[in-house]
Parts: C-alpha cells; structure tokens; sequence
C-alpha cells in the first residue's frame, strides 16, 4: 500500500510542477498468457515397494488477461497503473491422467516507461498481485498432507515490458517476474486416478509472460484532464 500512496503522490507532484503539457488516457486491454511453476517429484516408494522416484515437469498452458489502465505522460515519459484480472494455467502429465494446476489472481501494475524511438516504448515496475486459490487436480487432504498447493495470497512481482504504440492502439509485450521464491511442499495425491502419490512440489519462483492488446478508450491529446467528460466536439474520446 505504501508504494501505491507513493505513486499518487509521485503523480500529483509531476502534474503541479512540470511545465511542459501532460496527455491523459483511460483505456481498455485484454490479451494471453503463460505461467512457470515448479517441478514435481513423486516419491516413488508411496507407490511400491523399491519403486524409483520419479519428477514431473510443469506444461504451460494459455490463459488469459483483461483490464484497464489510467495513462499519464509527460512528452516522452509515462506513468502507467493498471487493474488486471489474471487466469494462469499449468498441467502436469502424470502416469494415468493430466492433471490441470488453475489458479487465478486480481493485480495492481505500476509502471513508468520511456519511449526511446517512436513508437517503441520500454517500462518496469512492481506488480501487486492478490492471488485465489490453487487447484491441482489430484490433491488430497490426509494425514501426510493438508491439501494444496500453498501461495501467499498477496505477492509482489517485477515487471519489465516492450510497448509498441500506434494512434490509440498498444500491443504490449510483459515478463513479470516473482520477488520471492516459495518453499517445497509435500502433496498426496489419489493415485488410483493419476498414478502419483506422494510428491514434492519443489521449490520454485514464479514468472509470468503475456502478450496484450490495449485501446485507448478517453484521451486528452494535449487538452486538460477535465475534456476527457466534455460532450462537444473538444471532448477527448476517439470517436468524435
């Protein structure tokens, strides 16, 4: 919360003191991502007398993203928070059937950026992210193990990004990467339907990549904040 309190104040102050004119946006985004998680390990001796363990790498499935965004910029500058609803999906192909790993979570991206040759934009900033809860297919609640997987519900991500700009329109290509990794967890799993019983969720960073696509819904072009509600013809929506 401090560093969104920051931003508002940093925001405030640029727009008392630089004198040179501001531009504002409101806008609109939606686009795809792919999500890295840990490997796991299954204890092969829960299965079978002698069995070797075996480990299971995660597979990147496609889920998606949509949002808006609140634009400032400064001539070449910009500052850039956004409200995203995130769906992350992973799967892991264990012996008897895939096992989908769902989770989902809302985040709060501040960012500054550049435009270091028109109209290729780069940026960085930290990612707020309010996480719900994991689903693994598979995952019991026994005496070895109280279900799972287990994340912080609240994290703090980096992020750095390309944006390339056209008129109203961004595609905007993101890594978000974790600030701190999680800590190895024992799992049951019903092995009559999967084929895995106990296993370690090894330890892992978490990283996100996503490609999106943004419009901008109200812009001022030059004009006071205030012209992004007028109803003339000097309002600052894209369809006049």
């Amino acid at each position: 919360m401090k560093a969104i309190y920051l931003l508002l104040a940093l925001c405030i102050y640029c727009n008392s003191s630089i004198s040179f004119s501001q531009e504002y946006a409101f806008g609109l985004k939606g686009g795809l991502n792919t999500n890295s998680i840990g490997d796991i390990n299954s204890r092969g001796g829960s299965i079978a007398a002698g069995k070797a363990d075996e480990l299971f790498s995660p597979k990147q499935d496609i889920g998606y993203l949509i949002g808006g965004y609140f634009m400032i910029e400064f001539k070449r500058f910009f500052i850039r928070p956004e409200l995203n609803y995130v769906d992350l999906q992973n799967h892991y192909d264990f012996p008897r059937r895939k096992s989908k790993w769902t989770t989902s979570k809302f985040e709060i991206p501040l960012l500054v950026g550049y435009e270091i040759v028109k109209p290729v934009s780069v940026y960085a900033g930290p990612n707020f992210n309010f996480f719900d809860e994991i689903q693994l297919e598979g995952v019991q609640v026994t005496s070895y193990s109280d279900g799972g997987p287990d994340i912080d519900r609240n994290t703090v991500g980096l992020n750095i990004g390309v944006m390339v700009r056209y008129n109203r329109f961004n595609i905007d290509l993101r890594y978000e990467m974790g600030t701190k990794q999680t800590e190895e967890e024992l799992l049951d799993i019903n092995n009559g339907a999967f084929g895995v019983n106990l296993a370690d969720l090894r330890a892992y960073t978490p990283s996100t990549l996503s490609l999106s696509l943004s419009i901008d819904i109200f812009r001022t072009d030059g004009k006071s904040i205030s012209d992004l509600f007028k109803n003339d013809g000097n309002c600052g929506c894209p369809y006049k």
